[in-house]
């Protein structure tokens, strides 16, 4: 993988596009890194649509334009487009226009452009749209991960009593764990679904009023956050100081302490395996260490959060590994 210290580009280049948020501040990180490559950037907000963002796309191989009022670019030159966690446009309801109509218009909105882009022949996305769907099925993954060589913990999906607590007897500790991600909204607030223990009391009829998650817990000595970018791998050495931060690390991050750490060469090798299996050139996997010296994965996230990891362990350079990736396919 070339560094930004020996590759760079002209800005005659094709231009990267990072489909983001306008106050992302991973984004703010790679965006800098990419231009020191001498690689362009159009950076595109779904939100700017249709107000401040303008589209003209022929088909059936893309051609036009994209971008702003002040800069446009040709989509037929385009290398690449990093999707990290976009927003969907949102159009409000207007003159002539009702509640209904704008949420229709703001779904097509979204069909065009996201489409359009996902579209674009001989371009690199990291990653694509499709790719990343199909990485993020918790249940897919429990599937596809001892297929390539990694370990998982026992785990059981369902929403029936006596089939939990089946599941329950076959292990001394449960926990609970959502299964489309840890964010529940109340209109302008949120509150997160951490790990959650469970005890087999629990597992009575209110496992039938939804789905459940439920895994065996595994005595971990740490927890590894693994990022991938390409062909590299990343691996942090997550200690926890506090009984929440133990079950969850997101439940604490101020008792967390970090260190690097050697990956055994068999979990990179599985991680390679599963990465080209869902087609992924991006991941951020969380894996479990126990006294044992076995290495479990519990969560591969196609769009894992990274920053705070380079933050505390600023010697991993993700953000400038994530950066040549992208810019050398200009």
């Amino acid at each position: 993988m070339l560094t930004a210290t020996e590759h760079t580009r002209s800005e005659s280049s094709g231009p990267v596009c990072v489909v983001t948020t306008r106050g992302d501040v991973t984004a703010d990180l790679v965006i800098p890194e990419i231009r020191s490559l001498g690689v362009p950037v159009l950076r595109l907000d779904l939100a700017d649509f249709p107000q401040n963002m303008r589209l003209s796309a022929t088909g059936p191989k893309w051609s036009g334009t994209i971008g702003g009022s002040s800069r446009q670019v040709r989509l037929e030159d385009i290398t690449a487009v990093w999707w990290w966690h976009p927003e969907p446009a949102r159009i409000s309801p207007g003159v002539g226009m009702s509640v209904e109509e704008a949420d229709w218009a703001s779904r097509e909105t979204n069909a065009a452009v996201a489409g359009v882009l996902a579209a674009l022949p001989d371009c690199l996305h990291v990653n694509h749209p499709v790719a990343s769907y199909a990485a993020q099925s918790k249940a897919d993954v429990l599937i596809q991960a001892p297929l390539h060589g990694l370990e998982m913990p026992a785990t059981w999906i369902g929403n029936a009593p006596p089939g939990a607590k089946e599941f329950a007897s076959g292990g001394p500790k449960l926990i609970c764990k959502s299964l489309s991600g840890p964010t529940i909204r109340y209109g302008d607030t949120h509150a997160t679904f951490f790990t959650t223990p469970v005890v087999p009391a629990q597992l009575d009829d209110r496992i039938a009023a939804g789905a459940h998650q439920l895994q065996h817990a595994v005595d971990k000595l740490f927890e590894v956050r693994l990022v991938v970018v390409g062909d590299q791998q990343f691996a942090a050495r997550i200690d926890a100081g506090s009984a929440p931060a133990r079950a969850d690390y997101r439940a604490d991050y101020d008792a967390l302490s970090y260190s690097t750490v050697s990956v055994p060469n068999s979990v990179r090798d599985g991680v390679r395996r599963l990465m080209a299996h869902y087609n992924l050139s991006y991941a951020a996997l969380d894996l479990l260490v126990d006294a044992d010296g076995r290495w479990l994965l519990v969560d591969l996230n196609p769009s894992g959060q990274y920053g705070w990891i380079e933050q505390a362990l600023p010697e991993l350079r993700i953000s400038a590994a994530l950066a040549a990736l992208l810019g050398t396919a200009a």
